[in-house]
């Protein structure tokens, strides 16, 4: 897993590194790339607060049946 304030942190310097760029398409992309590392972080959050569990994966492989 990765640090939720780390991810938060790459997000925002990937920011700042768009708005610095002349590039519309790597501006695009750097902003992309910034997107994708705080859904990262938001996803990490969720993680923590919601901790897998041998039955709560016993219970999805079951529903299956």
């Amino acid at each position: 897993m990765a640090d939720r304030s780390d991810l938060v942190r790459q997000a925002g310097a990937l920011r700042q590194q768009a708005e610095q760029e002349s590039d519309q398409g790597i501006r695009d992309r750097l902003i992309r790339m910034a997107d994708l590392y705080a859904h990262l972080a938001e996803s990490e959050n969720w993680t923590e607060a919601h901790p897998t569990s041998v039955a709560s994966l016993t219970g999805v492989f079951s529903e299956g049946d």
